[in-house]
């Protein structure tokens, strides 16, 4: 497994949200799209994406 640090606004972003985690996953997934297109999302644990390679 690839680690991947989450930007730490993400979770500020969502606060408060009825979909919170729905919201941070997409955020997430965007995220990584943009900054690290080889990777795929695999799980979340904590504030690290845990990717593995397209």
């Amino acid at each position: 497994m690839i680690k991947v640090g989450i930007p730490f606004c993400y979770k500020w972003l969502t606060e408060g949200a009825p979909n919170r985690a729905q919201l941070f996953r997409a955020y997430v997934e965007g995220y990584l799209r943009t900054n690290e297109p080889g990777l795929r999302l695999v799980r979340i644990s904590g504030m690290t994406a845990l990717c593995e390679r397209k």
